[in-house]
């Protein structure tokens, strides 16, 4: 499996921000051993119309899911993405030397999986707590919004736990230098609006 590039861009707040490509992020998705894309690939293609119906109408809610989560944290989906492979060439400024910035990379990873874990621990209690007043909200006209929404942050935060933990047992890490950061951008395509998002 080839390598993700990962792009560990210093922000002006002396911070870092992962960055990838889409389209390896999504050729990794496509590619992934992740059972909830595999649940919903089966769905669509089994030969049962109303399964292959209900495959799409969550694929297609999959999608919308996805947009959001784009907007509420870009980086997390990259950081999901980390769980589809362990080798890495982690692409870096030629600010800092190598061994420096594999500290930062590590110290990164592991500050993201401290907040994913807070936000995990959070998101279950509210899954639970909306669970017991099931019997109360279910009757609410509309989807129950009050139950999807932790449980898909929920889900979506254990699988950037995962990203986090890949990352950081992952032996496979190559730290490559670029000479500068400013044609980045032009030679990314995402990168710009991915950097607004995050601001």
């Amino acid at each position: 499996m080839k390598p993700l590039d990962l792009y560990f861009i210093p922000t002006r707040s002396n911070r870092y921000v992962l960055f990838s490509s889409p389209e390896a992020v999504e050729a990794l998705e496509s590619k992934s051993r992740d059972h909830i894309h595999q649940l919903i690939e089966w769905m669509v293609r089994h030969p049962n119309r109303f399964v292959a119906w209900i495959g799409r109408l969550f694929r297609a809610g999959h999608h919308y899911y996805t947009l959001l989560e784009d907007r509420i944290d870009p980086g997390e989906r990259i950081l999901k993405s980390l769980a589809s492979t362990d080798r890495f060439v982690v692409h870096f400024a030629r600010l800092r030397s190598g061994t420096q910035i594999g500290n930062d990379f590590e110290r990164f990873l592991k500050r993201q999986r401290a907040k994913h874990f807070f936000w995990f621990s959070i998101d279950v209690v509210l899954s639970a707590v909306v669970l017991v007043f099931t019997p109360v909200l279910a009757p609410i006209p509309g989807p129950n919004v009050f139950f999807y929404y932790p449980f898909l942050r929920m889900l979506s935060h254990y699988r950037a736990l995962r990203g986090a933990a890949s990352g950081l047992r992952s032996s496979d890490v190559q730290f490559k230098s670029l000479p500068e950061l400013s044609g980045l951008e032009d030679n990314l395509p995402g990168l710009t609006t991915f950097l607004q998002k995050m601001r």
